[in-house]
């Protein structure tokens, strides 16, 4: 009886889909700000803004969690926690305004 061993080398690259889906994002967002010109009805601008507010919170978050994950040395320490602030001031915005009942 002869042991064999199998090895498999998976390796993902993520690159290309988080690119696409920066540039959908970013889609998203730029058509959500011109389908708020064309005069919609004020609570259909009301839930676009609204959704453009999540998306750069979101946005914002990410930022925050990508520059901690990688942060080293006084600079990129620096960073990070101006983003996290950045990220944190953005969230409570969004929050208070929701709390506003808008």
């Amino acid at each position: 009886m002869s042991e064999e061993t199998v090895t498999f080398n998976l390796e993902l690259n993520t690159e290309q889909a988080l690119s696409s889906i920066r540039q959908l994002e970013g889609l998203l967002y730029r058509s959500l700000a011109l389908i708020r010109r064309l005069g919609l009805p004020e609570d259909m601008n009301q839930a676009i803004y609204e959704m453009q507010r999540m998306i750069m919170t979101i946005r914002l978050l990410h930022t925050a969690i990508i520059l901690l994950e990688s942060a080293s040395g006084p600079i990129g320490w620096l960073r990070a926690g101006v983003a996290t602030g950045t990220a944190l001031v953005g969230l409570g915005s969004t929050i208070e305004y929701e709390m506003r009942g808008h």
